[in-house]
């Protein structure tokens, strides 16, 4: 019986902005993906029947809306394969989080059984077949740091900012991305509209504390005026000295960039008071990897 364990990690946007909406309903963004090394761990063993879903968080859904399930009937269906597929979930990534966990469990359910199943699709056309599964499942397959244009599916890799201490908070709650992105007013030209460079700049030079200046997410203002908790741990995490601290994603969870470990390690004691979850991880240079 042929079998893969694999680490499925996270993701945090460093940088969010909103272009304008797309025909195809979708919006144009501007965003700095980065790995972090908080991770799923997505087992796949092969079996002579249908897929099947399983997962030790009561969440996540374990039917065909699941994207790791949908991985795989795309896999089977393009490739024409005849074998069925046990995944299970091993789920430490927070659900609805805004850090990508469903996408990341796509893209090592695509990479995986790619590698399973000896396909030998090219990370190019797994990352295609990702990005009909969701916006954010081609970063989860290149990882690392990576500019993202487009839906967020048009990537530019980046230099390497790994190895740095990041704390994740998360309240224990779940935004709708729907809900964000329809919140939204004034994405006309007439708007001045954030750009990356800068913060790109400090990211090539190491340089955290001004990296950790130019963070920007266009859906903080919406979620945190609707979610007060989310301002209070930015705050909480500034007070306590981070470089710098953004919302990731739609929401509602922030990260807080550090200089080093001890700090990280306070700023979490103090964040942990506002929230559910929260823990020290690092920026990771890759977003699967086999265990």
């Amino acid at each position: 019986m042929n079998e893969l364990r694999l680490r499925a990690n996270a993701k945090i946007n460093l940088f969010l902005e909103v272009l304008d909406k797309r025909p195809d309903g979708y919006h144009n963004i501007e965003t700095v993906f980065q790995s972090i090394d908080l991770h799923d761990v997505i087992s796949l063993t092969e079996t002579p029947g249908d897929i099947t879903v399983s997962c030790d968080n009561p969440q996540v859904p374990l039917d065909s809306s699941n994207l790791a399930y949908k991985a795989a009937e795309m896999l089977l269906e393009k490739s024409g394969e005849r074998c069925g597929v046990k995944i299970h979930i091993a789920k430490n990534i927070p659900v609805g989080a805004g850090l990508a966990g469903g996408s990341a469990d796509a893209a090592a359910t695509l990479v995986g059984l790619n590698e399973l199943w000896e396909l030998g699709y090219s990370i190019e056309e797994l990352m295609r077949m990702g990005g009909r599964l969701g916006a954010d499942v081609p970063f989860c397959i290149m990882g690392g740091t990576a500019l993202g244009r487009g839906k967020g599916d048009e990537l530019t890799r980046l230099m390497p900012f790994d190895e740095i201490p990041v704390v994740i908070a998360n309240p224990g709650f779940q935004v709708s991305t729907a809900w964000a992105y329809g919140n939204l007013r004034n994405l006309g030209l007439t708007r001045e509209r954030k750009s990356a460079n800068i913060l790109i700049g400090r990211m090539q030079k190491r340089d955290i504390l001004n990296a950790g200046r130019e963070l920007f997410n266009i859906f903080e203002d919406i979620v945190e005026e609707e979610y007060p908790l989310v301002h209070r741990m930015k705050e909480c995490f500034i007070r306590s000295g981070a470089s710098g601290a953004l919302m990731t994603g739609s929401g509602p969870t922030v990260f807080a960039l550090t200089q080093d470990d001890s700090s990280a390690q306070c700023i979490r004691e103090q964040a942990s008071h506002f929230a559910d979850f929260c823990i020290v991880t690092r920026t990771s240079s890759v977003s699967i990897a086999r265990m």
